[in-house]
C-alpha cells in the first residue's frame, strides 16, 4: 500500500498489515421515510456522491507499522490544506485506488512508538491509525 501527494508525485510507502474498519459500513444511500397526511409512505433518497470514511488500523500489535521518517512526511502531509491524495493498494487480490482527504474531524492521523519509548532513530517503528476520506473527481 502507498500514499500519494498527487500536487507532487511524492509518495509514502504503507505497510499492509492495516485493517479497514468501517469500509463496509458506509451507505452510499441517504434516505428519509415520513408519511403523507393521509398516511402514505414517502420515501426520499439520494445518492451521496463522496465522504466514504476510509480508517486504516493496525490489525494488531504488530502490524500497521511505518518508521519515524515517513510518519514525519505523513504527518507533514496531513497539515496541508487544499490538498488530496491517493491511497493505492498494492495486494494480489486488491489494488484499488482512492482519492482521499485527511479526515480532521475525526482524527487523522495517531501514531505511538511500536517499542513503548521515545524514538531514537529515523528508522523506528511507530503504530499508526490513519483517518481520510474518499473524494470523487471534482471535490
Amino acid at each position: 500500500m502507498k500514499l500519494v501527494r498527487l500536487a507532487t508525485s511524492e509518495t509514502v510507502p504503507l505497510e499492509d498489515g492495516f485493517l479497514w474498519p468501517d469500509e463496509f459500513s458506509w451507505k452510499a444511500i441517504e434516505q428519509n421515510q415520513g408519511y403523507a397526511m393521509d398516511g402514505t409512505l414517502i420515501i426520499q433518497e439520494g445518492k451521496k456522491k463522496s465522504g466514504r470514511p476510509i480508517t486504516l488500523q493496525p490489525a494488531d500489535t504488530s502490524m500497521g507499522w511505518i518508521k519515524l521518517r515517513e510518519l514525519r512526511t505523513v504527518l507533514e502531509w496531513s497539515k496541508l490544506q487544499d490538498e488530496n491524495f491517493k491511497l493505492q493498494f498494492e495486494q494480489p487480490h486488491d489494488n484499488r485506488q482512492f482519492t482521499v482527504k485527511f479526515n480532521h474531524q475525526d482524527g487523522a492521523l495517531e501514531a505511538d512508538p511500536v517499542k513503548g519509548i521515545p524514538a531514537v532513530s529515523l528508522d523506528d517503528y511507530y503504530n499508526v491509525t490513519l483517518r481520510f476520506t474518499e473524494l470523487n473527481d471534482g471535490d
